[in-house]
């Protein structure tokens, strides 16, 4: 092992990944600075009940909201039809841990481990050259997804990255913010504000299958889940300064 050979693509394919992480790592440690920041499911006490008077109380909004749904539903349908494929990438970005914590850390955990699997691979079949690359990327892949994965339901469960600013999830509710990603049954994000202007990324759903709301739509928070960790939402025409 020398300069020459930690330079060929094979291995700055996972040096290169490893050193941002590292980089960012570095920063994280010293300034705490994230981007993308996810609503982390810690109310592990009060909030394990349905707060299901908010969600009587803004029934009335989402029967209001049905035409607004129906007329979106159309626009969407007229952009490509691309529904399956969306929901099918963001279900996978939700089981990286994407919605549970911050963006940065998911990227952080997952360029390192496939930073140092991979290397370690290449290391181990140094004599193959390139040719090593066929086996040290599919296994860097796999490890580092399943890392990143294992990593992030941890933190999500145990460890309470907003515990200063933390609020009652329940809180929450009632306020309008802007979807990030379309919002289907299945998987959806949204950006929300609360009365103190303090923004949160945080995962929802509607509540029936059907066509998703769009990306940049206005909803309305109606209820949260506790055991999911997830609030239901419906479309809303509501301005407000709590929409992000």
């Amino acid at each position: 092992m020398n300069a020459e050979w930690l330079l060929n693509w094979w291995n700055l394919i996972f040096l290169l990944p490893f050193g941002l992480a590292l980089l960012y790592l570095g920063l994280y440690t010293v300034s705490g600075i994230t981007f993308g920041d996810g609503d982390l499911d810690h109310d592990l006490d009060a909030d394990h009940d349905f707060d299901t008077d908010a969600d009587h109380d803004l029934d009335t909004d989402h029967d209001a909201d049905a035409d607004g749904d129906h007329d979106a539903s159309v626009d969407h349908d007229a952009d490509g039809g691309q529904t399956d494929h969306g929901s099918v990438s963001l279900t996978a970005l939700s089981w990286l841990g994407v919605g549970k914590v911050p963006v940065s850390i998911v990227l952080m955990v997952l360029l390192l481990t496939w930073g140092v699997v991979g290397f370690i691979a290449n290391a181990a079949m140094e004599e193959r050259g390139a040719a090593a690359a066929l086996i040290s990327i599919p296994i860097a892949a796999v490890v580092s997804i399943l890392a990143t994965h294992l990593v992030a339901t941890m933190i999500a469960r145990y460890l309470p990255l907003y515990e200063t600013t933390a609020r009652r999830k329940h809180a929450l509710l009632g306020a309008v913010g802007e979807a990030i990603f379309p919002i289907d049954h299945k998987f959806g994000m949204v950006s929300v504000r609360d009365d103190m202007g303090d923004l949160y990324q945080i995962a929802c759903r509607v509540e029936e299958p059907g066509e998703p709301i769009p990306k940049g739509a206005k909803v309305q928070l109606v209820a949260y889940n506790a055991k999911q960790g997830l609030f239901f939402v419906t479309r809303s025409q509501i301005t407000s300064t709590a929409a992000a």
